[in-house]
């Protein structure tokens, strides 16, 4: 018998409980048992998994119930072995064929029967372990000959387990046998572990059923409609424990790189320049051929540019230019170059792709903005962006990432003025310390690379490239004035500031999510 202290606290806990617990708690009075998977009470009681999940949760923040985790090895189908599900088997096509021939050579068996190497080899693996087949050599072939144990074969092992896959969607590792191994060899199923929930009901729980919980109509959501009828005078208002323990929410939080973007936005702001934007689907002719790129440059193959079916071609409204850039292109035109010396394709050159790289923008506002005069030197530009490369992804590469280009054009800029800008970006950057080394770019000359030091590495890291356009890239501008530019990748200049070893741990679909909830600003300088 139970005091009135704890009839009070059931008849608390009772009118606490919510919907999904209540309809749980009834499941295990009306079966008169004290445990159950929540997959069966989902489905007995015809209520989403989910919810039962929940109301299971629930009870189990009150100590009415506790769930309990059980992990199972099964065997699943993998998408190689889900076409065999609907049509036969190789070992099934290579024995139903040696009935009719009895004896074959296994490049005629292949050729009639179209199989790949890979099916071949586990089809005659399999029929010689079980003796339905011989592998002779004979006039210098090898041939494979039905045996009189093959003959009375009529279904196969391999066969059966695949009735199985088709009626469950896994078989439990405990059950398998030799025949469910092979095909695991084959690659047509995995192992993988599965978890079931199950609901254990607490001593607390007992004495709930046991005491018996009343229909009782509850108020769960106080809405207008709720104070308008008055409702809360014939029903009651159900509790809640403020003090139980919740699921915790994720509020919204910036991205590191949202932070770094915003933080290069603001220094060339305040540095005197103009955010400039542009498409991310461009054509060939903004993105390699208006910069004087060369159309056999290795860069502009599908193993490094990702082209568009739909549309494959885009145009160029300004005739002009497209006339300018074929001349500088083929014989160099009045800019005292010799050119590529090679034939140019307009057609090719209005090829649709996904931008390379953001110089794209910075080139279509020097062909419009400052061609036409809407814009007159001197003059600067920038832009934060996406880009996308046709690349192997790894620890250090993605097929798309961020990519910041700026430029200045007006009188007398030298490598003098593009060395001082840079200097002056990176100090607001809290890098303190550069270095720049010669490099080659088809498009400026002279090139840069800059680097750092990196005070936790130990040793000098690139952080961005830099260069003067050359005259066959601003000619069909028709600008005559010095044009200075560089360019930087946000992820790795983020993989540094934040200690990251792997790209693919701040962005893309391996992006990791925890790091992104945690992660701490870089405040301490790793750059000197």
């Amino acid at each position: 018998m139970m005091d009135n202290k704890h009839d009070t606290n059931l008849d608390e806990i009772i009118l606490s409980l919510s919907e999904s617990e209540r309809k749980i708690l009834e499941y295990f009075a009306k079966k008169k048992i004290r445990e159950a998977y929540e997959e069966d009470v989902s489905k007995e009681l015809g209520i989403p998994l989910a919810e039962v999940s929940r109301g299971a949760l629930w009870l189990e923040n009150k100590n009415i119930a506790r769930r309990v985790e059980e992990k199972n090895a099964v065997y699943v189908m993998t998408d190689k072995g889900e076409q065999y599900l609907k049509k036969p088997l190789p070992e099934r096509l290579v024995l139903d064929y040696l009935k009719s021939h009895k004896e074959v050579s296994i490049e005629d068996l292949r050729d009639d029967l179209l199989l790949s190497i890979e099916e071949l080899s586990a089809a005659i693996g399999l029929l010689t372990r079980i003796k339905a087949v011989r592998v002779i050599r004979k006039n210098g072939k090898r041939v494979i000959i039905l045996t009189h144990e093959g003959e009375k074969i009529d279904r196969l092992s391999s066969e059966d387990i695949l009735e199985i896959f088709k009626k469950r969607k896994s078989i439990n590792v405990m059950e398998a046998g030799k025949d469910l191994k092979d095909l695991l060899r084959r690659g047509l199923i995995r192992k993988i572990t599965i978890s079931k929930w199950k609901i254990v009901l607490t001593d607390l729980g007992v004495a709930m059923i046991n005491k018996g919980i009343p229909e009782v109509e509850f108020i769960d959501k106080l809405t207008p409609e709720v104070i308008a009828r008055k409702e809360w005078t014939v029903k009651r208002i159900r509790w809640y424990d403020v003090k139980a323990p919740v699921p915790k929410i994720w509020g919204g939080r910036k991205h590191p790189l949202r932070l770094i973007m915003e933080r290069i936005r603001r220094i060339f702001i305040e540095l005197g320049f103009r955010e400039m934007r542009g498409p991310w689907v461009e054509i060939a002719f903004w993105n390699m051929d208006g910069m004087w790129i060369p159309q056999d440059h290795p860069a502009r193959e599908m193993q490094a540019t990702f082209y568009l079916d739909n549309p494959s071609y885009g145009y160029v409204e300004d005739k002009e230019i497209v006339n300018i850039v074929r001349k500088v292109q083929e014989t160099g035109y009045d800019t005292g170059s010799l050119g590529w010396r090679q034939p140019w394709d307009e057609k090719e050159a209005m090829r649709t792709l996904l931008r390379t790289h953001t110089t794209a923008v910075s080139f279509r506002v020097l062909g419009f903005a400052i061609k036409t005069g809407q814009v007159k030197p001197p003059a600067k530009f920038f832009t934060i962006d996406r880009v996308f490369r046709n690349e192997t992804i790894d620890w250090k590469h993605l097929a798309e990432f961020h990519q910041v280009d700026g430029f200045v054009v007006g009188e007398g800029l030298t490598l003098r003025s593009l060395m001082g800008y840079l200097r002056e970006f990176y100090w607001k950057m809290g890098i303190k310390k550069l270095r720049f080394k010669p490099t080659y770019n088809p498009y400026t000359e002279p090139s840069m690379e800059v680097f750092a030091w990196h005070e936790d590495l130990g040793k000098w890291v690139e952080v961005g490239n830099s260069g003067i356009f050359r005259p066959e890239a601003l000619r069909p501008y028709g600008i005559k004035y010095p044009v200075i530019a560089w360019g930087l990748a946000i992820e790795r200049l983020a993989m540094l500031l934040y200690g990251i070893e792997d790209i693919r741990q701040i962005l893309g679909p391996m992006c990791d999510v925890n790091w992104l909830r945690w992660y701490e600003l870089p405040i301490r300088r790793v750059f000197r």
